[in-house]
């Protein structure tokens, strides 16, 4: 099976109407695809960069949210994922992974677990570990798996997904300046013990509130070879990924052994 994948480096104000919602519309009708990665988080702002919890704030991101998601067809992409904020019905806050499709509208799939708790990133004060975690489903003929920014800094879960035959592993990151080599150090890994493709979009450039991101979106491949990175001048990238490649590797060492 093969399908083409789109990953980017957004704007960190990213939300429907916006310039920054033309220049990916034109973007991806030069290159259409079959899943498109958006960032963590991407509609609005970075709530987590507040240490203070702001009930009018989290209404707003909700609203911003649902009018970006009623839009999303404006993307020449079969799929769409990336994260989210919800509440459950439990009424847990949380930072959901999604996929949409205009056959199937909205689907969350995964809560995000690790969350971070420091300057710039008060998580926790936002939200919680919800308990819908790491479920596999299918895309595009792909079996694919959420690792959200900071999951991705625990590789047993890609090796999870390893064994499960997952082709795909997700990664939404809003990763700070001089954390690329990290974090790419990160996904390269969870290439290496799952034998998937890894994708992750980022936010990028810096917000009015003076945040700033580092961008440097990337797709490696099951061989843990990056196969494409944003950058300013280029920020959005497309890869065709095989299955085959990645049921060779998860033959192979070291997704074999016990």
């Amino acid at each position: 099976m093969i399908a083409t994948i789109g990953v980017l480096e957004n704007n960190p104000e990213f939300a429907y109407g916006t310039k920054a919602w033309s220049d990916l519309q034109q973007r991806t009708q030069r290159q259409p695809v079959d899943i498109l990665v958006l960032n963590e988080l991407p509609f609005g702002m970075w709530l987590a960069s507040s240490h203070e919890f702001d009930e009018s704030a989290w209404s707003q991101s909700l609203e911003t949210k649902q009018e970006a998601i009623s839009h999303l067809e404006d993307f020449s992409a079969t799929n769409i994922v990336g994260s989210v904020p919800m509440q459950t019905s439990e009424g847990l806050r949380v930072n959901a992974g999604f996929s949409w499709s205009k056959q199937t509208g909205l689907v969350i799939h995964h809560h995000k677990q690790h969350l971070p708790h420091g300057p710039g990133y008060w998580e926790t004060t936002w939200t919680e570990p919800g308990p819908q975690a790491f479920e596999t489903f299918e895309l595009a003929g792909l079996k694919v798996g959420f690792m959200v920014c900071t999951d991705i800094m625990f590789p047993e879960h890609a090796r999870q997904y390893g064994r499960e035959n997952v082709d795909l592993i997700v990664c939404p990151r809003a990763t700070p300046p001089l954390d690329a080599a990290m974090f790419h150090a990160a996904l390269t890994m969870a290439a290496t013990v799952s034998g998937c493709y890894v994708a992750s979009s980022n936010r990028g450039y810096t917000d009015s509130l003076g945040f700033s991101y580092e961008g440097a979106g990337i797709i490696v491949s099951p061989r843990a070879i990056p196969v494409a990175t944003t950058n300013p001048q280029d920020p959005y990238v497309v890869v065709q990924i095989d299955t085959e490649t990645v049921r060779a590797k998860q033959a192979r060492y070291p997704i074999d052994v016990c």
